[in-house]
């Protein structure tokens, strides 16, 4: 069973302290658990100011009754959770505003700012916005996955010998990257933590952003999207599970979505085919998460048909977060023809060229699992700059021109966890 046994260093650590030393505002959005309030201690810690911590009822209290003194002060002001109290923003603004120049605000919120009250400022123009999701596996192990920026700099990936076999890859799978799950040493604590975090974020914190008039829905729409994960969202279906209207089963997937629980990847159309499915796939954004409440630990999502659509699921997220900590725009989506053609992702730069990637849970591939990114390679011509099947095997092999097939542990470089 993976474990931590002490914080873990952030690769987005560095990332956001040369933002706070050039924007005069920084805003880290992601989901409850996942370690911004860690990043914001540290980076407060550095600096000598305190944390305006908006999850501390009586902070928040004397935020809503107007003293914000706290808002004001010289020099950096770190608030997390700010979405308790989103009227800070319109302070930040009029700040930003009259005086400029970097380093004058480090916020944090556990949801999207599409989930915030209508009027809410957005601080449009003023704030760098950053996502900072569960630990990446390379994160855990200690390792860099920076498998996305090599391929991007390199247009092929780089060769790797894995030291993880499919039994491991699983494992990682099923642990997810939760720091709070993490430290539990147990399988039974973890499961009890997953349970308690998913009621804490659909019973209580929704419910105090929005009017849910469904108890319970939430949670049981997580649990249809985990058991959907890497697939086409049916709205009908959705609807006629939890026994509410299919615009109902929209609103609630959105609030999912604003929470980062779940993640829908847009169908990608680009210049390929008129017959190109525009739907997009559901992903789970925390593969541990998902599987707790499933009640699959690793040997069982191994073997289970669910696995792959898991794996996808994982692979899907960790490229994610490294797209995140690339400093150039990329455009994330998957890609389905009608004829039958499919590839799970897309990754898109703002000079067209992309970079294709399958997901097979096999430890053994072949030509054969190539066919869609030859078909999306032969549609476009040079902007393909490479196609990669990730596989549960142990090598990179070149499977066809531009199209190769490597170990899903080349994310991070190949690492296995570490002896203890």
């Amino acid at each position: 069973m993976i474990a931590l046994s002490q914080v873990v260093p952030r690769l987005a650590d560095a990332h956001i302290r040369m933002l706070v030393s050039e924007e005069p505002a920084v805003l880290i959005e992601g989901p409850r658990g996942s370690g911004k309030s860690t990043v914001l201690h540290a980076i407060a810690d550095e600096y000598g100011v305190p944390v305006v911590d908006l999850d501390d009822l009586p902070t928040r209290a004397a935020i809503l009754e107007g003293s914000v003194a706290p808002l004001l002060s010289p020099g950096l002001v770190v608030i997390d959770e700010f979405q308790h109290a989103p009227g800070v923003l319109s302070t930040v603004k009029r700040v930003v505003d009259r005086e400029g120049g970097p380093g004058r605000y480090l916020i944090a919120g556990s949801v999207s700012g599409r989930l915030l009250p209508a009027g809410t400022e957005t601080l449009t123009g003023r704030v760098h916005r950053v996502t900072l999701m569960p630990l990446a596996t390379g994160e855990l192990l200690g390792a860099h996955p920076d498998w996305l920026a090599e391929v991007l700099a390199a247009e092929e990936p780089p060769s790797v010998r894995s030291e993880v076999d499919r039994d491991g890859v699983f494992e990682l799978v099923a642990a997810g990257g939760y720091p709070g799950a993490l430290f539990r040493p147990t399988p039974k604590l973890r499961d009890r933590w997953f349970a308690s975090y998913l009621s804490t974020v659909a019973d209580r914190d929704l419910p105090s952003l929005v009017d849910i008039r469904n108890p319970g829905a939430i949670s049981r729409l997580y649990r249809l999207s985990a058991e959907r994960t890497a697939s086409i969202a049916t709205m009908t279906e959705l609807a006629q599970r939890l026994d509410v209207k299919p615009q109902t089963a929209r609103s609630y997937l959105d609030l999912l979505d604003r929470c980062y629980l779940t993640h829908e990847l847009p169908s990608w159309t680009v210049g390929v085919s008129a017959r190109v499915g525009r739907k997009p796939k559901l992903h789970v954004t925390d593969t541990g998460l998902a599987a707790a409440v499933l009640g699959l630990d690793a040997s069982r999502l191994g073997r289970t048909t669910m696995g792959g659509s898991f794996l996808e699921s994982f692979v899907v997220t960790e490229l994610m977060k490294q797209a995140a900590m690339i400093d150039q725009p990329l455009a994330l989506s998957h890609f389905r023809d009608r004829t039958g053609a499919e590839v799970d992702l897309v990754v898109e730069r703002s000079d067209g060229s992309v970079i294709a990637v399958e997901v097979k849970s096999a430890a053994a591939v072949n030509r054969s699992d190539g066919k869609g990114l030859r078909f999306l390679r032969d549609k476009l011509g040079d902007r393909l700059i490479a196609g990669v099947v990730f596989h549960t095997g142990p090598l990179t092999v070149q499977l066809d021109d531009r199209i190769w097939a490597t170990p899903v542990s080349a994310l991070w470089g190949g690492a296995g966890p570490k002896s203890e």
